[in-house]
């Protein structure tokens, strides 16, 4: 039994999470099917969705009516998302940002739901910012650290997946051409080819020499994780599909044994410890494996290990139906 008949509405069919997320709301029972309402720009191009059983119609977002009664959900960055989620909080609903349509706009909290699910309600608006895939990940592993951060390096590999679904596509296609012998097409949004290969930024750079993700990264982990902790991040695409890892150098307040430091990741919320984790034990997981736990060469204070973790079914679709049912149930 679904605990409100709430509606939740879904903008992003087509989101690379998308699948990911229905299934896990109905193995949750987060929502009944009569409550779920999916929406697209133009429902022509959308096939009804399978939800617990029984068939959702897609409809068109700009003829859809929202009320107070309502959880939006965004999954796309798009301009329907934009407009939905203007139409939507005019109209009195709480929305869920799970696309980064308003990272860097302090009105709205930024929640990971196992962190400071608290601060839903601590915006000035009625929307819900979650953090993107490899910020939500890194957050968590670096959580049970926290008091004793003073500074964190972080090199995050990222999957195809996270670029979007026509990223997916794209490399599915050329990785299909290649086995055949065939010359593979340059990806149009990266300006290059994302099968058998390794980006060192899939991102224009800026003037720093950061990409605006690299930066936004560190946005986001200073939010969940404090204003004074000194952050730097680089942000590489491998040409997986899904499964993301992040190699994590941190440098402590004050030495301590390793030991310890194990101790407290190991406890750490959905964390799992492994001697040599790989994004193919933490796809189809709902954990974030930590391993490689070393002292590092550089300083006594320093501490390297990796963190993966499925970046789409973990780190996107699960948080967003904690969040969904947080919402549900209390307002």
């Amino acid at each position: 039994m679904t605990e409100s008949n709430r509606e939740l509405v879904i903008v992003g069919v087509d989101a690379t999470a998308f699948d990911a997320l229905l299934e896990i709301l109905a193995e949750r029972k987060t929502v009944a099917p009569a409550d779920l309402k999916l929406l697209a720009a133009d429902a022509a191009d959308a096939d009804p969705q399978v939800f617990a059983n029984r068939s959702i119609a897609v409809q068109v977002a700009k003829d859809f009516t929202f009320s107070e009664g309502q959880v939006v959900l965004l999954l796309n960055s798009d301009d329907t998302a934009r407009e939905v989620l203007a139409a939507a909080e005019a109209a009195g609903a709480w929305v869920i940002d799970a696309a980064g349509i308003t990272r860097g706009d302090e009105s709205v909290a930024l929640v990971h739901p196992l962190l400071n699910s608290a601060e839903v309600q601590s915006g000035e608006r009625n929307v819900v910012a979650l953090p993107v895939a490899g910020a939500a990940m890194v957050a968590e592993a670096l959580y049970p650290l926290k008091s004793q951060l003073h500074s964190v390096e972080v090199v995050l590999n990222q999957p195809v997946s996270a670029l979007g679904k026509s990223a997916v596509d794209s490399a599915a296609a050329q990785t299909a051409r290649m086995f055949n012998g065939q010359e593979a097409e340059v990806d149009p949004t990266t300006g290059q080819r994302l099968a058998f290969n390794h980006l060192s930024s899939a991102e224009a750079i800026l003037e720093s020499g950061h990409s605006f993700g690299e930066l936004a990264l560190v946005h986001e982990l200073r939010r969940l994780l404090g204003d004074e902790l000194l952050l730097d991040a680089t942000i590489n695409t491998t040409s997986v599909f899904h499964g993301q890892l992040a190699n994590i150098s941190v440098t402590l307040k004050e030495a301590q044994p390793l030991d310890t430091v194990r101790g407290l990741l190991a406890n750490g919320a959905r964390l799992e410890m492994r001697e040599r984790p790989s994004a193919e034990e933490a796809v189809g997981g709902e954990n974030t494996l930590l391993g490689r736990l070393r002292q590092g060469l550089v300083s006594p204070r320093q501490v390297n290990f990796c963190a993966v973790s499925d970046n789409l079914r973990k780190d996107v679709a699960i948080n967003c139906a904690q969040i969904v049912h947080l919402l549900l149930k209390i307002h």
